[in-house]
């Protein structure tokens, strides 16, 4: 158990090696609203099943794929499509009781914040692709990226020694 009381969740980033020295730091997530969380991952695993099926199909170095989208279907789809089992036991049943928001706690190691720096480029990148019609899925509506933002940057700040922010935004998509 955490120092704030909050049990620590397995990392959301995907699995990694420890720091050379074995130090992680604590990321406490503090009013994490639970309907947006649960729209967000819904929406990442789309985008993940749809950069997913992209990336078995052996036509798509056709030329009618723009450069950058085939990049972003070998990341997401063949490196990150494996990583998409996720210890949420504790956030679906705060859902299950009408919660409308949980605290969170994670022990990470320090390079996590290139994992969040790059996930949240490759997401806003996706969302772009979302825009221009090169995908079925819809782009994230405006506050799961302000979420998205939020979310992976208090891991930024927190590895940097900043206290954490509570999420002050609205509670529901």
């Amino acid at each position: 158990m955490s120092e704030s009381g909050v049990e620590p969740q397995a990392p959301p980033l995907g699995r990694y090696e420890p720091d050379d020295d074995g130090s992680v730091h604590e990321v406490r997530l503090i009013n994490v609203p639970l309907l947006i969380l649960a729209a967000t991952r819904e929406h990442h695993d789309e985008v993940m099943r749809e950069f997913a099926m992209l990336a078995l199909d052996e036509n798509l170095s056709s030329g009618h794929v723009p450069a950058r989208m085939l990049e972003l279907i070998d990341v997401l789809g063949r490196r990150y499509a494996a990583a998409a089992a996720r210890p949420d036991a504790e956030v679906d049943a705060a859902l299950e009781r009408g919660e409308k928001t949980i605290d969170l706690v994670y022990h990470v190691p320090a390079h996590v914040t290139h994992a969040a720096e790059q996930l949240h480029e490759l997401m806003n990148e996706a969302d772009e692709f979302c825009r221009q019609q090169q995908m079925l899925t819809l782009a994230r509506p405006p506050v799961q990226a302000e979420f998205g933002q939020w979310y992976l940057d208090e891991f930024r700040r927190q590895i940097n020694g900043e206290p954490p922010r509570p999420w002050d935004g609205p509670l529901e998509p």
